[in-house]
């Protein structure tokens, strides 16, 4: 009978280990944008570059830059939260707006531009 409780409190305590291990394991945030850039009439622009940037010194690279689709739209993806500046512009159109990076999320952010 104390071979048993042994062995079964032997048991509990390797799962138990295991489980704590597991779970203590680190998790990958995603931090995902989605950017779309319309005229002053609402219509969406293709062909216009989106670049995201904040100005200061650290080790983060955040700067991100592309080109809207047919839809208007532009994705990116970044390593950690922040807060960036967005910048929209052609020959003749420029706007800019702000962005504020959630964990886990995708956020979707409209920019105007005006000529």
């Amino acid at each position: 009978m104390k071979r048993t409780s042994l062995g079964i409190t032997g048991l509990f305590f390797a799962l138990f280990t295991i489980i704590t291990c597991m779970s203590s394991c680190e998790v990958v945030h995603t931090y995902k944008a989605e950017v779309t850039v319309v005229d002053a009439s609402g219509d969406p622009m293709s062909g216009v570059t989106v670049t995201t940037n904040v100005n200061v010194n650290t080790a983060h690279v955040v700067y991100r830059s592309g080109t809207t689709d047919s839809s208007g739209k532009v994705n990116f993806s970044y390593d950690n939260v922040a807060i960036l500046k967005v910048s929209a512009y052609t020959d003749v159109y420029h706007g800019e707006g702000l962005l504020v990076l959630v964990e886990d999320e995708e956020v979707e952010i409209t920019v105007v531009v005006y000529n």
